[in-house]
């Protein structure tokens, strides 16, 4: 049966039978004054928008576009904010007028500056964190090298970084790992180039990996040998350089022979360059990123030693005795410090011997 809404006179606009309810007072509010978004992403990648520091000092060279990057991928990073006076040269509140170095100029060789809020060559609007290193809340140091002489680094001071010179950074606490490749901040340093974009995201939560490698603070044997280690101590520049053809491009878990408990949920967190390191057993605090699940030094798998490939192919086969590029790259790296460089035997052997591996990691920042 049909509804009949003759009770409705929609050509009578002031004459209805039925009442019309009157709006609750509470909605009369305003819906701007009380309520906000909330909700802004999830929190795999969450959505908030990251620059590099300006002055980092520069690890390495894309061969193909010549930028140079300053935090390789899967480094576990801090932030800079308003909030931090120091490193200095990062976010001022805008009523504080900060600057950037921007250029040297071509005329009468002086840098020249841009204001970080009211220029071109300033920061974004949305960009409100400078990515650094995490460092496991110890003040540590990072040194400028021959590459940032190649690469023209800024120093914070205004003028060109020189090798030696230390780039320090005050204790700070992680907030994401990167998950690729950050290039230096060179906005305003040329009028024609500008390839990169001013910002991007970092990882909170995935399952990751990366390789291991066991070194010793006490004596025991190791292939590195005493005394050799990756890891960057920040205590010289002298070991920083002793180190840097490792650190500029692998991200990595280095395990203290004597002292780690080396197993499945231990828990992990930055050491001073936002490598990855054992924190311990107990519980988890602000330092911690996450935790093991799995390690993995079952190599080759799958037959991939038998696959032919050609030297620089930098995949699995017979150049790498069937283990992955990333990880034979890094066991020969780390065995050239030692001032040999190892054979693609001795390097499978050491995997083998879990000496090196492979780590997996379920991230929760």
């Amino acid at each position: 049966m049909a509804v009949s809404n003759f009770t409705l006179p929609f050509d009578l606009h002031n004459v209805q039978q039925m009442p019309i309810r009157n709006r609750p007072s509470k909605y009369a509010q305003s819906p701007l004054a009380e309520r906000f978004r909330f909700e802004v992403s999830e929190g795999v990648r969450p959505a908030e928008y990251f620059a590099p520091f300006k002055y980092l000092p520069a690890l390495q060279q894309d061969v193909t576009t010549e930028d140079y990057i300053v935090i390789p991928k899967g480094r576990i990073v801090s932030s800079v904010t308003t909030e931090d006076t120091q490193p200095s040269g990062g976010m001022i509140y805008p009523s504080g007028d900060g600057s950037i170095h921007t250029f040297r100029s071509q005329v009468d060789d002086s840098f020249k500056t841009a204001s970080i809020d009211n220029s071109y060559f300033g920061y974004d609007d949305y960009i409100t964190n400078l990515l650094v290193p995490a460092n496991g809340g110890n003040l540590s140091s990072i040194y400028y090298t021959a590459a940032d002489v190649a690469a023209y680094t800024t120093h914070i001071s205004g003028g060109y970084a020189n090798a030696g010179e230390e780039f320090y950074l005050p204790a700070n606490y992680p907030v994401g790992v990167a998950f690729h490749d950050w290039y230096q901040d060179i906005r305003g340093k040329y009028l024609n180039y500008r390839m990169w974009p001013d910002g991007g995201h970092v990882l909170c939560d995935w399952y990751i990996e990366v390789p291991y490698v066991k070194t010793t603070a006490g004596g025991s044997s190791t292939p590195l040998g005493s005394g050799v280690t990756p890891v960057a101590t920040n205590a010289s520049y002298a070991s920083w350089l002793a180190n840097f053809a490792v650190n500029k491009k692998f991200t990595y878990l280095e395990v203290n022979w004597d002292t780690d408990t080396f197993k499945p949920g231990v828990l992990v967190g930055p050491d001073l360059i936002g490598n990855y390191n054992i924190v311990g057993t107990g519980d988890w605090t602000v330092q911690t990123i996450g935790r093991i699940v799995g390690i993995d030094n079952r190599f080759p798998k799958s037959g991939l030693a038998d696959v032919q490939t050609y030297p620089g192919s930098r995949m699995p086969g017979t150049q790498t005795a069937g283990l992955p590029s990333f990880l034979f790259e890094f066991v020969v790296a780390c065995q050239t410090l030692t001032g040999t460089v190892p054979t693609v035997e001795e390097v499978i052997g050491y995997v083998r011997a879990g000496f090196y591996g492979v780590v997996r990691i379920q991230l929760h920042i």
